[in-house]
């Protein structure tokens, strides 16, 4: 079932291609995904639909095509070229990259693959195959939470001050909106190179009244799913900086991808530790 005859396989990189172009052709005529209408509950019903059509695919992969396609060495290879086409798009322009209509489809076309693979392949003739399991349930959870909880994710910013608190802020659209907590600028620290560029900044900033030390690559946890980071601050009088701009990031699936990379090591961990596998050992 793993391998198709050279003609099926040349349709369903031509069906993919066409799938992709087709996706452009909307990104250019309507613009971004809107994330913003699929947000939860609906994102999650979604997976759902899709996790139930997928599994009731897998149980007709016998003499269904589109299962066989979807199972096929073809489809490996395909979700692997689309995945680091993806990477490389994401970290060269990450927005609007990460929403375009392309890019979700892309990221569809192999997280359907990864779960019917991970379906056919969690055990065989002597039972479960925890190693197999491990990593592509990490992979698959890893995947999923960035995909399906991207519509949950909350990315704002504000300008802190130090004369009063605040909790007006802008998302990347510029729209304004309430955070539920007050900022407020404490104070504010800059350290130099020899030749007077930056080398460190940090900033004091009450959150609620409580202090918290931001520096750069270092935010301040909130929740366990709420994040604040320092991104900027006054360039005009830096030593005595007037305000400072935080990002405040929120990400409710975030402990999902946490597990999916914890998964990721330990499998990892687990192939070391298992050594290379024997010829004629299962």
């Amino acid at each position: 079932m793993s391998n198709l005859a050279p003609k099926r396989t040349l349709w369903l990189v031509l069906a993919v291609s066409a799938t992709l172009g087709v996706s452009a052709i909307v990104q250019a005529i309507v613009g971004a995904f809107p994330l913003s209408i699929v947000r939860f509950p609906l994102n999650v019903i979604l997976m759902a639909l899709w996790l139930v059509l997928l599994v009731e695919l897998y149980r007709r992969r016998d003499r269904s095509k589109v299962a066989q396609v979807l199972l096929s060495q073809a489809a490996t290879v395909i979700s692997l070229v689309l995945m680091a086409a993806v990477g490389i798009v994401l970290g060269l322009q990450r927005e609007p990259a990460s929403t375009a209509w392309p890019t979700v489809v892309a990221v569809l076309f192999v997280l359907s693959h990864l779960t019917l693979v991970t379906l056919r392949g969690w055990r065989n003739t002597t039972g479960v195959r925890w190693r197999f399991v491990v990593n592509h349930a990490g992979l698959w959870l890893a995947l999923v939470a960035g995909f399906w909880g991207a519509p949950d994710r909350e990315q704002v910013r504000a300008m802190v001050t130090r004369e009063v608190p605040t909790r007006e802020a802008y998302d990347m659209s510029g729209r304004t909106t309430t955070l539920d907590c007050e900022l407020q600028l404490v104070d504010f620290k800059i350290d130099y190179y020899a030749e007077g560029q930056p080398s460190m900044f940090e900033a004091t900033v009450a959150v609620d009244g409580e202090s918290a030390t931001l520096r750069v690559n270092h935010p301040h946890h909130r929740t366990w799913n709420e994040m604040i980071y320092l991104v900027s601050y006054d360039v005009e009088s830096p030593d005595r900086a007037r305000y400072c701009v935080v990002e405040v990031v929120r990400e409710p699936w975030r402990w999902l991808s946490v597990v999916g990379i914890v998964m990721l090591i330990a499998g990892a961990v687990l192939m070391f530790a298992r050594g290379p596998r024997k010829e004629g050992a299962r």
